[in-house]
């Protein structure tokens, strides 16, 4: 299916409205490549079972559109430069089949991954189990280095907090991550979803830049025999 042409710049604030327009984004970029700035690059894995959304939600995010009908996903990317405050990054999402027959490509992905966004779908309670046990097939490494938002997908179809929102509540609180409802065909929730993400992805990358700079300062506090030095 081919997708519409869009703007490759998308102005995202995490949990607010944005009120600046098209013009005002597009001379913020501007400021910022001219500045001669590299853009940092967060590749984003889109977690779930078979039917959730994942693709739609990718889609949706990256061109603006819902596509109702499409193949079943065996492993895709799609990119777009975002904007945010003065500065911007690129996000990279790496969109993974929800068959378990293709778990070594998921895996892959997983590997190449700096953050996850675990997806079910609010009108599917055993969508919930099929994520769990997604997760769970994931190696340890993996879910300590990866950052993770849950999101409820098609909350468009479900009119009250049923089941399946209620035990993805209970979960994210049990699992310490971030929990959103989003709506692939309206869009409610998916700017926040990958802004979340983002969020969370810059937050472990900068734990991990301060425990290296702390070790790094120990060593310079130690000589070669041993000894404390100023």
């Amino acid at each position: 299916m081919a997708l519409p042409t869009m703007s490759s710049i998308l102005d995202l604030s995490l949990n607010t409205q944005s009120t600046r327009s098209p013009e005002e984004s597009h001379e913020a970029w501007e400021q910022c490549k001219d500045a001669g700035r590299k853009l940092p690059e967060y590749k984003v894995v889109v977690l779930g079972a078979s039917g959730v959304g994942k693709s739609a939600l990718t889609i949706q995010m990256t061109h603006h559109c819902f596509v109702k009908e499409h193949d079943p996903t065996v492993q895709d990317s799609d990119w777009k430069e975002v904007a945010l405050d003065n500065s911007g990054y690129i996000l990279n999402v790496l969109d993974t089949s929800g068959q378990d027959i293709l778990r070594a490509l998921r895996d892959q992905c997983l590997a190449a991954g700096d953050g996850v966004l675990g997806v079910f779908a609010l009108d599917d309670p055993s969508s919930l189990d099929q994520l769990q046990q997604i997760w769970s097939s994931c190696s340890q490494h993996q879910k300590q280095r990866l950052p993770l938002v849950l999101v409820g997908n098609k909350c468009d179809l479900v009119t009250t907090s049923g089941d399946a929102d209620t035990a993805a509540a209970i979960l994210a609180h049990k699992w310490g991550v971030p929990f959103v409802k989003t709506s692939a065909k309206t869009r409610q929730g998916v700017e926040e979803a990958f802004a979340l993400i983002v969020h969370e992805i810059q937050r472990a990358q900068e734990a991990v830049t301060e425990t290296s700079r702390k070790k790094t300062h120990q060593h310079k506090a130690v000589c070669s025999c041993g000894c404390s030095v100023a």
